[in-house]
């Protein structure tokens, strides 16, 4: 009986340790803003970016000052804002297949149309740390590495070919090393800076993923969550207390887009939490 109660106390330690370290950060709440959005990020000099329902793009400061807007209304729907750079701005316009890239300030770089080559239909696009971009090409299921100027440099295989099953990608991000493309049915797929598959982070069903270095952060209902790029090892880093609809990190901060608003939180444990 006593070898049962202890191996049980015991037991119950381990749980009562385990939940302890559930939720690995501690945050802050630093500021508030209160303009509708449809996304946010946030970029590493913890610069943050809103789109709003009117497909404008807002610039705020680290203290929530508002600094700079971008839109067009001639290319209708943003579908999707890198701010991987913060020099090099990313935005893509899926229905016209417009890219435009933007500096600091939000002025147009410049932009590049997909839609004059007829044989391909870009879906996804994405800033390459090491310069350049990666695209996802839906109608021949093919990555594509671009210079800066959007010129071709590399074209995977046949992706349908390398993994077996066909592809519906919601989301791509990539970092010096890897690309990576999370689909609803699979999880995240990695591949190499080549566009060779590698392996699949079975994940679930996510909202918004990001990378930074060699770590995946994944928003999962209410969770945000951390995948190591080379292993399956995940760990929760918040639990949100409210519905969350995307999440960004930057430099110690979370940008939290909310039904309440974008909200700014400080990480205090950042180095504890990974």
């Amino acid at each position: 009986m006593r070898f049962i109660l202890a191996a049980g106390l015991i037991l119950l330690m381990s749980f009562s340790k385990a939940s302890l370290v559930t939720a690995q950060y501690k945050l802050q709440y630093t500021f508030k803003i209160d303009t509708p959005a449809v996304s946010v990020c946030i970029d590493n000099l913890n610069d943050v970016y809103l789109v709003t329902p009117a497909n404008q793009i807002l610039k705020y400061n680290n203290a929530g000052k508002l600094l700079w807007n971008y839109s067009n209304k001639a290319f209708g729907k943003l579908g999707y804002i890198d701010v991987t750079d913060p020099m090099r701005v990313l935005l893509f316009y899926p229905a016209i297949q417009q890219a435009v890239v933007l500096n600091n300030n939000l002025n147009e770089i410049t932009r590049f149309s997909f839609a004059e080559d007829a044989s391909g239909l870009i879906s996804l696009i994405a800033t390459a740390n090491s310069n350049g971009f990666w695209i996802y090409d839906q109608l021949n299921q093919q990555l594509r590495k671009l210079t800066n100027q959007f010129g071709n440099e590399l074209q995977s295989l046949n992706l349908y070919q390398q993994t077996g099953f066909p592809l519906q990608p919601a989301i791509m991000h990539a970092s010096d090393q890897n690309v990576f493309i999370y689909d609803s049915k699979q999880g995240i797929m990695k591949f190499d800076r080549f566009g060779n598959y590698l392996a699949t982070i079975k994940t679930g069903t996510i909202s918004s993923f990001q990378v930074r270095g060699d770590l995946i952060f994944v928003l999962r209902d209410k969770q945000w969550e951390c995948y190591k790029v080379n292993s399956a090892e995940r760990h929760t880093l918040f639990i949100f207390d409210e519905t969350v609809l995307q999440v960004g990190e930057g430099n110690n901060r979370l940008a939290v887009l909310t039904n309440q608003g974008v909200k700014i939180y400080t990480i205090l444990n950042n180095e504890e939490g990974k």
